[in-house]
């Protein structure tokens, strides 16, 4: 394998193992400190030992690798900010309201009820303090939009972030805990606005700010400029869900993230616009240095995601073999972006976009090799079709697994759309960019190439929606666990390895991972199916119960949607998708020996029922300390749909009367096994 031939490679990868097991395992700094100088020793004295061999001996590489895997650990733990004295989370005390100063750094994707951003704690209560908190705002007509270098006093206690309360759903605590933040606030009437801080990130916002604004002589529909927003500055937060849904169900929505793609044509722009620097005598590091500077700028421009460092770092790379007359090897040159990366920022480990960038890249390179045995066409349009015909199935080969485990879908029309968007966005970013530089420098003429720009961003939008409306070719809630996703990637490299070289031995290990991959499939199933469960659901609107047994889940409750609430989507698509049966949720269930009593609104139960457990729904009026001494339970469970109050009131009784108590606002659903 190519691949392995450079060094750097491995110790990225082993870089890399070393994240994911600091992240994982917290062993703390001092202790990594005394184990990295140890492996540091090693790997010296190796080192000085490999040389005096004539024949190389395999100890350094392993000391090198043990050395990397420490490295890595210690470099998350550098980077996880609650390692540190300064940390806001040190000073934080139970029962005492903090005043945090800090700055609005950036904005994220809101949801359907609240803005968010990102927050830098600079003080609390005058004490230097460091860290990020998620901020929410409710979406209404008195709060306006925050900006970077908003400086804000918050007079409130940060909040741990609500992690997933019931089976199978996407866990948000998680994955900010991943973007090291732990807490979050809300915005009410608990803060006020100190000015504005005019700092990096507030120069830049101002100055996208300014860009997209020259678009407004254009008078664009808002679903227009969200893709101009998105194509051209990387700038996603407000667009609309109809149409993130068309572009994922299409699989075209790398479309809008800002990658490789933009980078590519940005960088042959410059080049050919620049050419004539590079003729000049002494003017090629002038030519080098314009290019770099110009596509960093951009990518600050655009929000410097994984996907945008990932690509202007090796365009950077590139460039600068070329500048010293080395040809660089895009496996190192992979490798090398990457280990810059996460030596930066370790999390960006964890981001999806870093992984599925880095895999798309890496399978296009790894298969170039026996695309080009393909041959080439005498026609420059054939072989265009064909290029991005195979790119894309190869690019959409390489993050399958990792597609089915973060978004559990399959759009089967994806090469349909491809071949289409593909060379269209490329025509379109080109057309924005020229709009863009004429918006400032001949607004008229502006204006009539922005018509051209209009014209194929609407058609560009009503093919992808009219690809998006095949729903029987998009496979939905494809059940796909982290185990299933290794064992597909062992198989997609057998598959690949066995196509450079088709011998016996890797034949029989190609069938074998196949064969693994089944095993692991089938395993997994029947694991999910014939688990036997019954769940109280954190559901605010109804109560929602639910009985599983073996290819079944029987969904108990009064609304007639129950089956198309997300907590039952994401539980079926969990259990490997059983069949559904629905019933009306009865006060009075019975489980396994277990005789569950159900308390809503009306507060009626029968005294003389002895429940094992007490379920107590819809805010009911009751004595819960007379009702506790007739009914001894021994589990009291209130969900979501009771007053907080309530709930708080309840807890206390249930500790007096030495009684469990359990809230699903607080642990999540209740799972009775």
């Amino acid at each position: 394998m190519t691949v392995l031939k450079y060094p750097v490679i491995p110790f990225t990868l082993f870089i890399a193992l070393g994240i994911l097991a600091g992240y994982y395992l917290q062993p703390g700094l001092p202790l990594l400190y005394s184990i990295c100088f140890i492996a540091l020793l090693l790997l010296a004295a190796t080192y000085f030992k490999a040389n005096k061999t004539l024949i190389p001996k395999p100890y350094f590489g392993f000391a090198a690798i043990l050395f990397a895997f420490i490295a890595g650990m210690g470099l998350q733990q550098l980077h996880y900010s609650p390692n540190y004295i300064t940390h806001y989370s040190h000073f934080l005390k139970p029962d005492a309201t903090p005043v945090i100063k800090g700055v609005i750094t950036e904005r994220l994707k809101p949801n359907e009820f609240s803005e968010k951003y990102y927050f830098e704690v600079e003080a609390i209560d005058k004490q230097l303090a460091t860290g990020r908190l998620l901020i929410t705002v409710p979406k209404d007509s008195v709060n306006k939009l925050l900006h970077a270098g908003d400086v804000l006093f918050i007079a409130d206690e940060p909040q741990p972030i609500t992690p997933a309360l019931n089976p199978y759903q996407f866990d948000y605590a998680v994955y900010m805990q991943k973007q090291d933040v732990f807490h979050q606030l809300k915005l009410k009437n608990n803060y006020v606005k100190a000015g504005i801080r005019a700092d990096f990130n507030h120069h830049i916002q101002n100055f996208r700010a300014r860009l997209i604004s020259s678009f407004a002589i254009h008078n664009y529909s808002a679903q227009t400029m969200n893709i101009i927003n998105a194509l051209l500055f990387g700038q996603r937060q407000d667009m609309d869900k109809e149409t993130a849904d068309s572009y994922t169900n299409a699989g075209v929505v790398h479309i809008l993230a800002i990658s490789g793609l933009h980078f590519s044509l940005l960088f042959f722009a410059l080049n050919w616009m620049l050419g004539p620097l590079k003729r000049l005598r002494h003017c090629y590091i002038l030519h080098f240095t314009i290019i770099v500077a110009l596509m960093w700028f951009f990518a600050l421009i655009t929000g410097l995601s994984a996907s945008v460092v990932r690509a202007v770092v090796m365009f950077s790379f590139v460039l600068t073999g070329t500048l010293i007359n080395r040809k660089a090897n895009i496996y190192n040159s992979l490798a090398v972006s990457m280990l810059v990366l996460l030596l930066a920022k370790p999390n960006f480990l964890f981001d999806a976009g870093f992984q599925l960038s880095y895999i798309a890249v890496f399978a296009i390179v790894w298969l170039q090799n026996i695309y080009n045995k393909l041959g080439r066409s005498k026609y420059w349009i054939v072989n265009f079709g064909r290029d991005t015909v195979a790119i894309s199935l190869i690019a959409q080969i390489g993050v399958l697994p990792l597609s089915l485990y973060y978004f559990n879908q399959f759009p089967l029309l994806f090469l349909v759309a491809n071949v289409i968007v593909i060379p269209l966005s490329n025509i379109i970013l080109g057309l924005g960019i020229l709009t863009l530089l004429l918006n400032f420098i001949f607004p008229p003429l502006a204006i009539w190439v922005g018509k051209l720009l209009e014209l194929l961003i609407v058609m560009m939008n009503g093919f992808i929606k009219w690809v998006a409306s095949f729903q029987s070719l998009l496979l939905k809630d494809i059940p796909f666990t982290l185990l299933l996703n290794l064992a597909l990637y062992l198989t997609l490299v057998m598959a690949v390895l066995w196509l450079y070289k088709q011998s016996y031995k890797r034949t029989a290990a190609l069938l074998c991972t196949v064969l693994l991959f089944q095993l692991t499939y089938m395993a997994t199933a029947w694991q999910a199916k014939h688990r036997e469960e019954l769940v109280v659901f954190h559901n605010y609107n109804n109560t929602l119960v639910a009985q599983k047994n073996a290819n079944t889940v029987t969904v108990m409750s009064n609304d007639s949607l129950a089956t198309i609430s997300p907590a039952i989507k994401a539980y079926s698509k969990g259990s490997f998708n059983p069949a559904i049966k629905t019933m009306p949720l009865q006060n009075l269930l019975w489980y396994k020996g277990h005789t569950i009593l159900i308390i809503d609104s009306s507060a009626a139960y029968l005294p003389n029922v002895k429940p094992e457990v007490l379920l107590l729904t819809q805010s009911p009026k009751l004595n819960l300390e007379r009702v506790l001494q007739q009914l001894q339970p021994k589990q009291v469970i209130a969900d979501a749909t009771n007053y907080k109050t309530y709930i708080a009131r309840w807890e206390a009784t249930c500790q007096k009367q030495k009684i469990p108590f359990y809230a699903t606002h607080k642990k999540g659903s209740y799972i009775l096994r």
